[in-house]
């Protein structure tokens, strides 16, 4: 357990503090509502995908779990707790940002919402889930408290057919590569991940990845220059190209704990 605050450069040109706090302020939550997620911006797109991909999963999942009692874990502003709520037959969404659950609370119909860090306080021990899902949360959290949250969500999947997804919204093979080159020329840090490094993190927290994908081949300037419909649908198509998951902006994993 961490026992102060670690410092971390992250995506600008400033210190900024543990990941833990960065998302605490309220200007933050209005942003991921007005401007990360506005109707046809890029990660709008991809949240467009995403739904796809986690309609699939349910569907597979309610085939040998008929009641799912599911977690989102960094439930933010209550965009994938409220679109699962309704397909599952219990939710709950945990965030330690009050300013995002304050947001949430006007979202969410029946799910449960729980202001809290669980990392450091698990006001959810004992507790276990048929499905738990983590949207971009792992990629821009230091190493160390990524460890600290498979610690605390692995025990917490009710068995082997319980399903853990998570995505890393900037897959370093992927056109954030030459992002990452340009911050590197002035002097600043843009956070990647691999495949690689997800397939080892799992493992390291006792889970196995059944299956993964990818969306986001083309650059975002395409989709502001061409329009973001047409591109959705340009990206849609490569998507089911084999191999372009690697070159793939957007991956999500789907994980269960380790049968060996």
């Amino acid at each position: 357990m961490l026992k102060k605050p670690v410092l971390f450069w992250l995506n600008k040109d400033f210190l900024m503090k543990d990941y833990r706090v960065s998302h605490t302020e309220e200007r933050i939550a209005k942003q991921y509502e007005e401007v990360v997620y506005k109707e046809c911006s890029y990660d709008d797109m991809l949240w467009k995908w995403e739904q796809g991909i986690l309609t699939r999963e349910v569907v597979e999942l309610k085939s040998v779990v008929s009641d799912i009692e599911y977690l989102d874990f960094g439930c933010g502003t209550g965009r994938i707790l409220g679109f699962l709520e309704e397909k599952v037959s219990r939710a709950v969404g945990v965030d330690p940002a009050e300013a995002m659950v304050t947001i949430a609370r006007g979202r969410i119909k029946r799910a449960d919402l729980i202001v809290a860090d669980i990392t450091r306080h698990d006001v959810l021990s004992g507790q276990v889930f048929d499905l738990i899902t983590a949207f971009r949360i792992f990629l821009n959290s230091q190493p160390e408290l990524r460890d600290e949250m498979f610690q605390v969500l692995t025990p917490k999947l009710r068995g082997a057919d319980a399903r853990f997804i998570f995505n890393i919204h900037g897959n370093l093979w992927s056109h954030r590569l030459f992002s990452k080159l340009w911050y590197k020329l002035q002097g600043k840090r843009l956070n990647t991940m691999t495949v690689r490094q997800i397939h080892r993190l799992a493992e390291k927290h006792g889970l196995e990845v059944v299956r993964w994908y990818g969306f986001g081949v083309k650059p975002k300037f395409l989709y502001r220059l061409l329009g973001a419909k047409f591109m959705f649908a340009a990206d849609s198509l490569l998507s089911k190209i084999p191999g372009m998951r690697y070159l793939s902006y957007d991956l999500v994993f789907v994980c269960r704990k380790s049968r060996s």
